[in-house]
């Protein structure tokens, strides 16, 4: 039986950068145990190839959704593998906003506010655009770049954006503002994809007191008198053993996460008995909280424009990757929407927007279409689309284990609109798509809306239609979340498991709320954050 000083569960954007900072010490011994695989596909490394890989089990982790009624069904999808969801993601990189972690300072987790975590980010971050926030890192592992998308409908789009109330900024993570700018992506300057692995994993790969087990899937945490001693896995079939000799570090994901909580017999008591699951601690918080941002989108015709689709297609595809392998540029060395903006909804604080926007000349095939006609969501023909998340839902689902074996996954609720405010929100955002698409400056490049169309005009019209799209946006929290009364929370301030000893958790599932943004960059600060709290509580 091998043994470390600390085991981290899961190589993810969270468990990457805890493997670099724990492993600086050439006396510490870590183990980073990964159930998939290297994640060294060449669509992987090209930031537009991921949608080729999409769904494959090799990179995907499938979770089904429990069916609400009225809703559109559907699964979550996590990165498997290392870097994790960090590999197979749009590269959308956003930090959050002050507010969002200074509530969390202000819910009695000291140690967690703006100022902490600016630093974390300053830290990690090697962005060197031009137009730079004062506070933003240079010079650290994370490579991160600007879109760089040209077009009219693009200066269309921003006017558009604009006519709503939506200035424009330089960098579109300043701090306290609203408004629009490019894209920002968790791509490199060469054009390759900059996944918590490549960046934090795989410059220090050689350091000797760094182990990584991938293939290697965790039971469940072993304990002795109420500690962590290591964990127990499963690796070609065969059982094996890893002990730590100071602390575990689960860093499965906010689905995974307390899935393995409750393997270990930390959970609701009733119904992991139920399963047949010895009790070690009681713990009713785990897998409940869960928050995630609410996704939908809108797409438009395309007139007087030929926008990006065709690219993907026929000849001009591969000229696209020509262009790529030879240059590391082009369409292929991008994905998602060239232009993010952030703005507040109606009663909501302008330096804390509650509605992240984008759009593109690029459009998919409708749920309808797809339902009719399944097969490849992309269209040849030109269209304009229109994405947005409501970032602070007030509904909360859950993470329940429903078998004692470890390779079925959990139920998984993810709760869309179960609260009416977050169906009032959804409405708002979609009338702010259509005023910017029927604006001023996008009159000559807006054909029909595709779906739902501009029959559906009152509120519970839109309602209806919305249902058939929204969705959960992958930005899951919350499922072990930090607090200081172990009734309601499952972490403490400084990532410890309330109840047991030597065992944390550093993932997205820690965050009691929902983060301003897409969550790989905050998990990645959260990370730093905890090496550092793990190191100090090491002396």
């Amino acid at each position: 039986m091998a043994t470390f000083d600390y085991v981290i569960v899961g190589a993810g954007s969270a468990g990457c950068v805890l493997a670099n900072r724990l492993s600086a010490d050439p006396a510490t011994r870590v183990l980073l145990i990964e159930d998939g695989g290297d994640n060294q596909h060449p669509f992987i490394r090209m930031a537009g190839g991921f949608v080729k890989i999409m769904g494959n089990p090799e990179y995907f982790r499938v979770f089904p959704l429990k069916p609400r009624e009225g809703m559109r069904p559907g699964i979550h999808t996590y990165g498997r593998g290392l870097g994790g969801s960090s590999a197979i993601n749009g590269t959308w990189y956003l930090t959050g906003m002050p507010q969002d972690f200074d509530s969390w300072a202000d819910l009695g987790l000291p140690g967690w506010g703006w100022d902490e975590i600016a630093r974390c980010y300053q830290k990690f971050e090697d962005y060197r655009e031009p137009g730079a926030h004062p506070g933003r890192g240079k010079g650290g592992e994370l490579q991160v770049t600007n879109s760089t998308y040209q077009s009219p409908v693009l200066d269309a789009l921003v006017a558009g954006f604009g006519t709503q109330g939506m200035p424009w900024l330089d960098d579109i993570t300043t701090p306290n503002a609203h408004g629009v700018g490019r894209s920002q992506y968790t791509v490199d300057r060469k054009g390759e994809r900059e996944s918590a692995y490549k960046a934090f994993v795989k410059p220090i790969r050689g350091r000797p007191n760094l182990t990584i087990a991938m293939h290697t899937a965790v039971k469940r945490v072993l304990f002795a008198d109420g500690r962590a001693t290591g964990v127990l896995c499963e690796a070609n079939g065969e059982e094996l053993t890893y002990s730590a000799a100071r602390e575990v570090i689960l860093s499965a994901g906010v689905y995974g996460t307390p899935q393995l909580l409750q393997l270990s017999g930390i959970g609701p008591g009733a119904a992991l008995q139920e399963l047949g699951i010895p009790v070690l601690h009681e713990a009713g918080a785990v897998g409940q909280n869960l928050a995630d941002h609410q996704k939908f989108g809108v797409s438009f015709d395309l007139t007087n424009h030929p926008g990006t689709n065709r690219e993907f297609f026929g000849w001009r595809l591969y000229r696209n990757a020509l262009q790529y392998f030879l240059t590391g540029t082009g369409h292929l060395a991008r994905v998602g929407m060239p232009l993010t903006g952030l703005i507040a909804s109606e009663g909501v604080d302008p330096a804390w927007p509650d509605f992240q926007v984008a759009a593109a000349p690029f459009a998919m095939r409708t749920v309808n279409e797809m339902a009719a006609r399944p097969g490849s969501p992309l269209t040849p023909n030109p269209g304009l689309t229109f994405s947005g998340y409501h970032l602070r839902p007030r509904s909360r689902g859950s993470v329940t284990l429903t078998s004692p074996d470890f390779r079925t996954p959990p139920t998984i609720d993810a709760a869309i609109w179960a609260d009416p405010y977050d169906q009032a929100k959804a409405i708002e955002l979609f009338k702010l798509f259509r005023r910017i698409a029927r604006s001023d400056p996008l009159e000559m490049f807006i054909g029909k809306e595709r779906m739902p169309g501009d029959a559906v005009q009152d509120d519970q019209a839109i309602a209806a239609e919305l249902a058939k799209m929204v969705e959960g946006g992958l930005h899951g929290v919350g499922t072990c979340a930090m607090g200081s009364d172990p009734a309601t929370s499952v972490t403490d301030a400084r990532c410890r498991v309330h109840g047991v000893g030597a065992l944390r958790v550093v993932d997205c599932s820690i965050m009691p709320t929902p983060i301003s943004g897409n969550t790989n960059g905050p998990a990645m600060a959260v990370a730093e954050r905890a090496a550092e709290l793990i190191l100090e509580d090491r002396l």
